[in-house]
């Protein structure tokens, strides 16, 4: 079986692997879609190692052989995610386990969690435990699409915010998009996203934001204030994943407010240290979400307030993948491409 791996600079291989087989505590599933994360497309053209466990890790299938101990059901349409807490490393035995060390591993493709290759492939033999049943009503294209619809509603949950502030998304790419959904829903009075491309813009606008933002073409502080008619916003998101748009989250949040950072930047950051005391900002990271936030996701997408086609623009099969990434990588327009591995 072949499944595809980043391997290098702007280099995309399909490389054979044994076929899928389940053990204890494992299930293979034949996978409907995945998704192409922003984090593939930055290790494609960074070239940095790329761990094959998580190059792939949006998908969706069903469960053609179950785990012989357990868990979901053969025949069971499925999403990957995360583990539940393991109540046993040090930070669950603290209490906190929301931030389970083995299981943020499992997620980050570390430890007996993780699989052998990521999600673009026919098959995928993985931990039961982070596969989640996919409600009816959600197409298989749609459930691909769960886990990074999580993680921004995880994002949002984490952030300060009150009902009626001044929201501003940074960056309305696949997780912008839905950051910005997430937001309007957790109150948001005034939504606005800053994007260079018009098609993305567009679609912000679509999916609820009053106010889209070129930085292009025009001052986006100045824009802001006009807005909002204060120094500032008082929620910003950072999710372009830029080094520079770091240190933009804070100067665009008012004195007081908050900066929160979804992105994962490439490189490394330089903030203007003084601006972030003076502004007494509260800083906010995310990364990843946790195990009951994906069934909170799934109810927002049943009952139609989180929207997810708008964001899937294309689709490719296996061999089709390189020419996805090269597309991703030059194309702003291309928000989501879905990879189909089987016929």
């Amino acid at each position: 079986m072949q499944a595809g791996l980043v391997t290098g600079k702007h280099r995309i291989e399909l490389r054979e692997f044994p076929d899928p087989r389940p053990a204890p505590g494992t299930a293979v599933v034949q996978i409907a879609y995945c998704g192409i994360c922003g984090t593939d497309v930055h290790a494609y053209q960074s070239g940095a190692p790329y761990n094959p466990a998580i190059c792939g890790h949006e998908w969706s299938g069903t469960v053609s052989h179950a785990a012989p101990d357990g868990g979901p059901r053969e025949g069971d349409r499925v999403a990957m995610g995360i583990a539940a807490a393991c109540g046993r490393c040090t930070t669950c035995l603290r209490g906190d386990h929301d931030h389970c060390e083995q299981a943020f591993a499992g997620l980050i493709g570390q430890g007996p969690l993780a699989a052998a290759h990521g999600g673009f492939a026919p098959a995928i033999a993985i931990d039961a435990s982070r596969l989640y049943a996919v409600a009816r009503g959600i197409d298989d294209a749609s459930a691909a699409l769960l886990e990074p619809a999580t993680i921004a509603l995880h994002a949002v949950r984490r952030t300060p915010m009150r009902l009626g502030d001044v929201v501003v998304v940074i960056g309305a790419g696949p997780i912008g998009l839905l950051v910005a959904q997430c937001a309007r829903l957790a109150g948001a009075g005034t939504l606005m996203v800053v994007e260079p491309s018009a098609e993305r813009r567009a679609i912000a606008g679509q999916l609820g934001a009053e106010v889209l933002i070129d930085p292009n073409q025009e001052d986006t502080a100045d824009r802001i204030r006009q807005v909002s008619g204060r120094d500032g916003a008082d929620v910003v998101f950072e999710c372009a994943g830029i080094p520079a748009t770091v240190d933009t989250a804070v100067a665009l949040c008012r004195r007081g407010g908050a900066a929160s950072l979804v992105g994962v930047p490439e490189g490394a950051s330089t903030i203007q240290t003084a601006a972030w005391l003076v502004k007494e900002i509260r800083l906010n990271a995310s990364l990843g979400y946790q195990r009951e936030e994906f069934d909170l996701t799934q109810a927002l997408v049943l009952d139609g307030r989180l929207k997810l086609p708008p964001l899937h623009t294309s689709t490719v099969d296996l061999e089709g993948l390189p020419k996805a990434f090269e597309t991703l990588a030059r194309d702003p327009d291309e928000i989501k491409i879905l990879v189909k591995p089987t016929a």
